[in-house]
């Protein structure tokens, strides 16, 4: 938002400055005034002759030899005019007066005020109009062409007269004015005494133009002609006096004010677009660039290589395969049933010497698990009440738990440069201002019969639309003006009501500096009504002639919108499609609670009476407040909580179906028995309690938690504890049913137990490495999250250890799982089936041992796969036979209870005949499986597709090429991942401000401020900071000014608008002698304002005294400035005086409102200015804008450049500056968010690297883990690119959370691997049997469910960060781990190591 403030400029700057209210012409018969004598030293006007009715002077038509001066016109002419006095000396005869002399001296001082920071530009602009008045040869180049009789004498007077001026002297100077800037404003000076001017000519016709031909009834008191050289009549001769350039040494001006000095170097040429083509190689600038023809070739070799290998070791691959499988069924992988101690956990197998692949880490861990595991199922109540107490104790940290919203705080950390700048200029100048803002556009259905605008919409202000649109304006700002707000002041407890009066920014102390399109008419519909400003002509003359009710020139470029900026703009009428009005609103510590009260209003107002009337007039109105962004973050937490609250549902649904079997041979009622909702609950609390313990250990130390946190933490540790829960009970189940629960429990967290630890403390590690980071939201989330798996991990080896034990138990006793008070009979629980194969097996029976001979042969025969069944619990009465059919929830079969209470008379012989009835049941009720159930559809799925499906050499071929092809894709797209967080994306869907950023986008046509600011600046003239900071004449070629300037004529490359606005500059300037308006005081040596302000305007007598402060020469007078530059007392006492000064016409280089907050103030220092009583001004600032910025990438590549400028300007000219912009500290992170990328992954890659091989001692091993967990991460980001999501903190956040998923989805497929025996392929068969299905149905299927949901979100965030990442997680994740990854090992798995492992 550019918000112009100070420019009082009473007169416009057009000729010199005349005002008027129009004049009365006549035909005057006699026409002894036309000029025919055209010699030298003869005038064409002399003297004035009488005056308009505004009182403007009119000059007398004489065409008569000029006079001498008398001593005083002649000293005023010398300061006025000294190259005229000069030229024709002290005798010369001249054609002008005493009286107009003192006019023109009064005219030109008004533009003196903007020109004289270039001498040069000052200098001929003066001349021209001494020369134009008071030139002895002056009817040599001027012809009356018209007069009329003065309104109070009724003489005759010139009406119009035409001047010739030679071409080469116009276009000197015009040359030395056109690149002088006006700092106060920000803008060329020529847009204020040339209305814009392109050429010399256009500026003399501005200059010209009489005032009743403008409908400000501002400019010339008559017609002044320019012809031009070419139309000089015979007899005459063009004026071509010499002048100064603009470079010339007598009257040098700055590189900022006179660019094209040869001492100044040029701006270097902007550097050709790189061509995306790899033209280094011949290829055309659109074709393939180097790095995606480099990947294009590497994958064509590798695909080459693969076809090679498989046609050469095609016979040596069918050998060997034979040779692995020569005892295989056809149709089966017995592989699967060699492995008896695989990581079921039996211990029996190891105790009696089996070896295995187990290495040191895992020794020593696997005896530490058993006894663990052991305690748990002895004690499972104590284990469950410590852990609660614990939990509960860590809990406390909540006390002080706090979510943070504030974006900065969240983004932003203690270390950014971006955030200490921040503080320094708040420091200095205190805070920006508050924005409030209204975007108001047209719309299809607004259909005037005025052609439509270049965007295709109708313009906002068409010509038979105008009254409409802008009446309508008047009428939203009087709803805007009448509306009051009640509030309460925090630290006072004193109520009132907020007005916008009350809280706007008042730069100049009266009126608000309010940008609209009805600052052209003061903000008054009567001066509009009035018809004398149209829309058209402000628009043309915003800089001179339609000042605002704050006094400061309006550019249309921040009141309008939706125009183009190219070659296609026509005019603002025609091509603005929107009104954008502005509402700064003072940022003091005092108005704080004011301002939000009305802010709230205001957006209630908007949302409501605004909304309806721009319906009505078939308008779009978008808004925003200062505290909307906030406001809207807040609200988001609540709006997406019930979706986050099904998907979490929809996940414990999944998980209490997957984790309940129900055997073979069982009835309809046993589902309330073999279910397994209690566990997953149980499951689900864990998780729920290790976030919370999580939080509260965080929020112990300070470390406030955001809404990623608290949204995507518990997502990641339900991935984490919902596969160790399906991975422990897996391993329960693989024990052997005859041992008691305490030991079944502890061998299962023997063998699954390590597997789990190196996953855990691979997620630990890389999330604890995140915390090094400098973001605080990423920071946060990352200890949080490694402290939260931690956690999840300590209670599901105790706590949910425990409560399998617990379920056991209850499913031995046959009570129901959700209703554990009920108990089923065992006929409730027995089918009809395994009823007659029990009356068939007793009506057999021979005797006891015959019986008991007969079912030990029986469970011999029973293959060992049905280790894949139920997890069983041994009857109290009995114990399955080795082999026995086993219930997934962990119990014995309780129709073999059934069948013994049946025939409880046969005895001891009766269970054993139960026990071969349910083996029969087993293998004839379901054929091949023996229980019902997700788990064990997934075991037989893996056992008898997946894996003997990857063993073939065609798909393993395919498979690699397909997951190469896909990386190399992948990082071919990185390079296009862009950077940024679209402000859309982060806020509700039903948004307010969904409209606002959208519109804001498309229709602004201005930047935001820019401020460079300048610590420590010494004042005494004897030190160079002043010249290498100035910018006027006299300044340092490569001042800091000038350098900014510079930079402002490339804004392609540096993003900078304008030229800045200097304080010293115009300081300066105050102070010279060349504007006796300025700076004068009176003979007590206080402050006078100039003669057009009060009391001096008022009274004659109240400033009669005043005088300059300083005058030209050279000597001891205190009132001299040695070397135009004050000294360091002159300084101390006139700076605050400068600061004081209210601009207006007769001195509009006043510091009020344009430099309020520029300088750093101080009461405690006598000056009021901090440091300057010291010597110097501690720290001062220098405003400019950018470019308009319409995109994340502009804001981003705007704040880099001007990074580099600050760095590049401080390194060449030895100083200390600084830039600010209320932008900065949000987009800094995006300059580094790459590199932070790099190092938070790759740093978490090395330590997942580093444990991998801690626990496995095999490098191989965990060389495979990296690659994996690297490739799913690069092949994440190319979904990323694919489905345009933006690299940014919350990305990255996602990236750190799926690179701790990646390693749950491998990291316990390559340890069983490590520790299964057999061959590469037999070895990968059993890791996909024993861990391929709990990845699958722990990680894959649940969070598929649970992201499904999040598609349905109202946060675009969530759809689009936390949906589609979370999506592309789960199917790479799962691809990569049960697809490629057991092509890799059995094809490149690490060998085997033999070790035996002892159990005490």
């Amino acid at each position: 938002m550019r918000t112009y403030v100070v420019l009082t400029l009473g007169l416009c700057f057009t000729t010199l400055g005349w005002s008027a209210f129009g004049v009365q012409t006549f035909t005057i018969e006699d026409h002894s005034w036309l000029t025919t004598n055209h010699e030298k030293g003869v005038c064409a006007l002399y003297g004035v002759c009488g005056h308009r009715k505004d009182q403007s002077g009119l000059d007398c038509p004489d065409n008569q030899p000029g006079s001498a001066l008398d001593g005083r016109a002649l000293q005023k002419l010398q300061d006025i005019c000294p190259q005229l006095a000069t030229e024709h000396g002290p005798d010369g005869k001249y054609c002008c007066t005493e009286e107009q002399i003192d006019t023109l001296s009064h005219q030109i001082q008004q533009a003196s005020t903007l020109l004289i920071g270039c001498p040069a530009c000052d200098h001929n602009f003066k001349h021209f109009f001494c020369t134009l008045t008071c030139h002895p040869d002056q009817s040599t180049f001027v012809n009356v062409t018209d007069v009329q009789l003065s309104a109070d004498t009724n003489e005759t007077a010139v009406a119009q007269a035409s001047y010739y001026v030679a071409d080469a002297f116009g276009t000197t100077f015009y040359n030395s004015c056109k690149d002088v800037v006006y700092g106060l404003l920000n803008i060329k000076a020529m847009l204020l005494v040339g209305g814009g001017a392109q050429n010399f000519q256009q500026w003399f016709d501005f200059l010209g133009l009489i005032k009743d031909k403008q409908p400000t009834r501002i400019g010339a008191p008559f017609q002044m002609d320019f012809p031009g050289e070419h139309n000089t009549p015979a007899g005459m001769a063009a004026m071509n006096a010499s002048i100064p350039a603009c470079w010339d040494s007598a009257f040098k001006c700055s590189c900022g004010d006179c660019p094209d000095a040869p001492t100044c170097i040029p701006p270097p040429p902007p550097p050709p677009p790189e061509p995306y083509g790899c033209t280094a190689l011949g290829l055309g600038p659109n074709s393939l660039s180097c790095l995606d023809l480099s990947l294009l070739l590497l994958y064509i070799l590798f695909l080459s290589g693969l076809v090679w290998a498989a046609v050469h070791w095609r016979v040596f691959a069918h050998t060997l395969s034979h040779s692995q499988f020569d005892d295989a069924a056809a149709d089966s992988f017995p592989l699967l049933e060699s492995d008896e101690a695989g990581v079921d956990g039996s211990m029996e197998e190891g105790i009696n010497g089996d070896e295995k692949a187990y290495s040191p880490v895992e020794q020593w861990l696997r005896p530490v698990f058993y006894k663990l595991g052991v305690y748990c199922g002895e004690q499972p109540y104590r284990v469950l009440a410590v852990c609660l107490l614990v939990i509960g104790v860590l809990c406390l940290g909540l006390l002080r738990f706090k979510v943070e919203t504030n974006p900065q705080r969240l983004w932003v950390g203690a270390g950014s440069l971006a955030a200490k700048e921040k503080a320094q200029y708040e420091e200095s100048f205190g805070a920006f201002w508050r924005i409030e803002q209204l975007l108001i556009s047209t719309t299809p259905e607004s259909q005037p019969s005025y052609k439509k605008a270049a965007s295709g919409l109708p313009p906002i202000v068409a010509k038979d639309r105008t009254h409409d649109h802008i009446k309508w304006l008047f009428q939203v700002q009087a709803e805007v003006d009448a509306l009051s707000a009640p509030y309460t002041d925090s630290v006072t407890g004193q109520t009132g009501n907020a007005t916008l009066s009350s809280i706007c920014f008042k730069p100049l102390g009266g009126a608000c500096a309010i940008e609209s399109v009805l600052q052209y008419w003061q903000m008054d519909p009567k001066i509009y009504a009035l018809g004398r400003l149209s829309p058209d002509f402000c628009f043309g003359h915003w800089s001179t002639q339609c000042r605002s009710a704050f006094e400061s020139p309006i550019d249309p470029h921040t009141v309008l919108g939706g125009f183009p900026t190219d070659s296609s703009f026509r005019s603002f009428a025609q091509d603005a499609t929107s009104f954008v009005v502005t509402y700064p609103v003072d940022s003091s510590p005092a108005n704080r609670d004011a301002a939000l009260a009305w802010e709230a209003a205001f957006l209630e107002l908007a949302q409501t009476r605004l909304k309806h009337l721009a319906a009505e007039a078939n308008l779009k109105l978008s808004f925003s407040s200062e505290r909307s962004v906030e406001d809207e973050l807040a609200r988001e937490t609540a709006s997406d909580s019930a979706t986050v609250a099904v998907s979490y549902l929809v996940m414990l649904l999944y998980i209490a179906l997957a984790l309940g079997t129900i055997p073979a041979g069982s009835s309809s009622w046993a589902v309330l028995v073999y279910s397994r909702v209690g566990v997953g609950l149980t499951g689900v609390l864990i998780v729920g309690l290790s976030v919370l313990a999580a939080l509260g250990i965080c929020s112990l130390f300070g470390m406030w938690a955001t809404l990623i946190i608290l949204e995507v933490i518990p997502f990641l540790v339900l991935a984490v504890g919902v596969d160790n829960m399906f991975i422990l009970a897996h391993a329960l189940q693989q024990q052997n049913p005859r041992l008691p629960i305490p030991e079944r429990l502890g061998r299962a967290l023997a063998g699954a137990g390590p597997s789990i630890t190196l996953a855990a403390a691979c997620e630990a590690l890389a999330f604890g490495l995140g915390g090094l980071t400098s973001m605080p939201a990423v920071r946060n989330f990352s200890l949080c999250a490694a402290v939260a798996v931690l956690l999840d991990y300590a209670l599901q080896m105790t706590a949910f250890a425990a409560r399998l034990a617990l379920d056991c138990q209850r499913v031995q006793g046959g009570y129901t799982d959700c209703i554990p008070c009920i108990k089923l009979s065992p006929e409730q629980l027995q089918s009809d089936t395994a009823a007659a194969l029990f009356e068939a097996e007793a009506a057999d029976a021979p005797g006891t041992e015959s019986m008991t001979r007969q079912t030990d042969m029986a469970a011999e025969a029973v293959p060992r796969s049905a280790s894949t069944a139920a997890l069983s619990t041994e009857s109290p009465e009995v114990s399955p036979p080795h082999g026995a059919p086993l219930l997934q929830n962990g119990s014995e079969p309780l129709s073999v209870q059934s069948l013994t209470g049946r025939v409880k008379s046969f005895g001891q012989s009766s269970k054993i005949i139960a026990q071969r009835a349910m083996a029969r049941v087993s293998g004839t009720a379901k054929g091949e499986g023996e229980a019902y159930g997700v788990t064990p559809c997934l075991h037989w799925y893996m056992e008898h597709v997946h894996a003997p499906a990857l063993a073939k050499p065609v798909v393993q071929l395919v498979v690699l090429a397909a997951f190469v092809g896909l990386f190399v894709l992948s990082l071919a797209t990185l390079p296009h991942v862009s950077r940024g967080l679209e402000q859309q994306v982060a806020l509700p869907r039903d948004s307010y401000l969904q409209d606002y950023f959208t519109d804001l986008y498309e229709v602004l046509r201005v930047g935001p401020p820019l401020y460079f600011v300048v610590p420590n600046i010494h004042m005494d003239p004897q030190d160079p900071d002043i010249n290498t900071i100035c910018s006027v004449g006299g300044c340092n070629d490569t001042s800091f000014v000038n350098e900014v300037s510079a930079a402002a004529r490339e804004p392609g490359r540096t993003f900078i608008a304008d030229p800045p606005a200097s304080w010293l500059d115009d300081f300066l300037s105050w102070l010279s002698p060349g504007l006796p308006h300025c700076c004068r005081e009176d003979p007590q040596g206080q402050q006078c304002p100039p003669p057009d302000q009060f009391p001096c305007n008022t009274s004659a007598s109240a400033c009669a005294d005043c005088a300059t402060c300083f005058t030209t020469g050279s000597g001891p007078d205190p009132r001299v400035l040695p070397h135009h530059r004050p000294t360091l007392q002159q300084v101390q006492e006139k700076l605050p005086w400068f600061l004081k000064a209210v601009p207006s016409a007769e001195c509009a280089k006043g510091g009020v409102g344009g430099y309020n907050n520029a300088l750093q103030m101080d009461p405690a220092d006598p000056t009021g200015i901090a440091g300057l009583c010291k010597g110097r001004v501690t720290a001062s600032s220098f405003r400019t804008y950018y470019v308009p910025l319409n995109t994340q990438q502009n804001f981003i590549d705007a704040y880099q450049a001007i990074r580099d400028f600050t760095h590049a300007t401080n390194k060449k000219l030895g100083i200390q500056m600084y830039s600010y912009s209320i932008f900065h500290v949000f987009f800094e992170q995006y300059l580094y968010v790459v590199q932070n990328s790099i190092w938070l992954l790759g740093g978490a890659l090395i330590g997942v690297f580093a444990v991998c091989w801690l626990f496995t001692a095999s490098v191989w091993a965990s060389g495979i883990i990296l690659l994996m967990v690297g490739m799913i991460l690069m092949d994440l980001m190319g979904v990323m690119y694919l489905w345009g999501i933006q690299l940014n903190a919350v990305s990255v956040v996602n990236l750190t959370m799926a690179l701790g998923i990646a390693v749950e989805f491998c990291a316990h497929i390559v340890h069983a691997f490590l520790v299964a025996a057999g061959s590469r392929q037999q070895r990968m068969a059993t890791a996909l049997q024993d861990m391929g299905a709990s990845v699958l149905s722990g990680i894959t299927i649940t969070k598929f469910a649970g992201v499904l949901v999040l598609a349905f979100a109202k946060t675009q965030i969530f759809e689009v960060y936390f949906f589609r990442v979370y999506f592309g997680l789960v199917l790479l994740g799962a691809s990569h781990a049960l697809v490629l990854l057991p092509v890799l090992l059995s094809l490149f798995g690490p060998p085997q190591r033999q070790s035996v492992v002892q159990l005490a």
